[in-house]
């Protein structure tokens, strides 16, 4: 019985250290970060895929106001994705994929609005939903998570200014800027 004991510690003594030294393992190399897009109208930018092809300028791609990322557009206090935003989604979703190809370091910050109805707290909590539900619906059309971040600005910045439905529509949104690893 003693025998059998001291074997069940030892062998209780082996499992904690395999344990232990499985779950300390190597911290994971973090990716450079990429500069935020200048707004200089020529030039490509390092897409750090050494591959030996020439540098492709992302943010044109992504974040040209007439050829880029659209904006999604969202209901009066709601964060799901509307029916007829799918196809924007799935036009953004296509046009990431294809960035990320040529510059995998590239990192795409969404950014969740609201209108000014509601307190500024409800409203930055409800930009952050807004933010992660098309986060979410990117990832799963086959974006990166890891080039994907969020933040919201609530009501902080509309796109438009006034106190009417035709205001508030333009502001309950999710844009897309270029983002910087965290």
């Amino acid at each position: 019985m003693d025998r059998k004991m001291a074997w069940l510690k030892v062998l209780l003594v082996m499992v904690l250290a395999l344990s232990m030294v499985s779950l300390t393992g190597c911290k994971r190399k973090q990716p450079p970060l990429q500069p935020e897009y200048s707004g200089a109208p020529s030039g490509a930018q390092d897409s750090g895929s050494g591959s030996g092809l020439p540098d492709v300028d992302v943010s044109r791609i992504l974040f040209d106001k007439a050829t880029g990322l659209q904006t999604v557009y969202f209901d009066y206090d709601k964060y799901n994705i509307r029916p007829d935003q799918v196809p924007v989604m799935n036009q953004n979703a296509e046009k990431i994929k294809s960035a990320l190809a040529q510059a995998p370091n590239t990192y795409i910050l969404i950014e969740g609005h609201c209108d000014e109805r509601g307190t500024q707290e409800y409203n930055m909590a409800l930009g952050e939903r807004r933010a992660l539900a098309v986060r979410d619906y990117l990832i799963n059309l086959g974006v990166p998570a890891r080039n994907l971040l969020t933040v919201s600005y609530g009501e902080e910045r509309p796109a438009v200014i006034g106190s009417n439905e035709a205001a508030w529509s333009k502001n309950r949104r999710a844009e897309f800027s270029q983002g910087r690893a965290q």
